[in-house]
């Protein structure tokens, strides 16, 4: 590991972090725990900017750290950096969107493990623990022209280097996905 430099911890999460994903973008890093808890995060400045949670009210740090129905075993961001998917123990597979609270669809997965978006997007695949791979077909939605033109920026400029940009402060918080 010489070559490499640790550049930055992201603490938050209760329990164990089992899957991180980077969007697209390279803007974002979703990161699934064992604490029923996916956290949407800023890897250039360790911002915790959206929380995902699977069981509702969230549990207090003292019991997110115990046993539960809900851990969060994997998460993936599509190929548009507008959605998530994520398993846990529940027995369902959520979609999400970056900027709601709330699942956008919930599907039934008994035994999930892990799960990937095709490159294109179109497919969801999920491995479980009986050695299957379930496959969902996603909705085909195309990305508003702002969403493709801040995913151009940010594959480019990370976090610092855009809110050193000369634009209204609206501008720049939509590039830093915080709106």
């Amino acid at each position: 590991m010489d070559k490499y430099t640790m550049i930055r911890r992201l603490e938050g999460h209760h329990h164990d972090v089992v899957a991180c994903d980077f969007s697209p973008d390279g803007a974002l890093l979703a990161t699934a725990s064992y604490d029923t808890r996916v956290y949407v995060w800023d890897p250039h400045n360790g911002d915790l900017l959206m929380e995902f949670g699977h069981l509702f009210p969230p549990p207090t740090p003292i019991f997110a750290g115990g046993a539960n129905d809900r851990w969060v075993r994997a998460v993936s961001f599509s190929h548009d950096g507008l959605h998530v998917a994520s398993l846990a123990d529940d027995k369902m597979v959520r979609f999400w969107r970056i900027d709601e609270d709330c699942p956008v669809q919930v599907a039934p997965l008994s035994n999930g493990l892990c799960c990937a978006f095709s490159t294109d997007g179109s497919v969801l695949a999920a491995g479980t623990h009986d050695g299957s791979v379930y496959f969902w077909a996603t909705p085909r939605q195309v990305p508003s022209l702002q969403h493709i033109c801040r995913m151009s920026i940010r594959r480019v400029m990370p976090t610092q280097e855009v809110q050193k940009l000369p634009v209204p402060s609206k501008i720049l918080a939509f590039l830093s996905y915080r709106v």
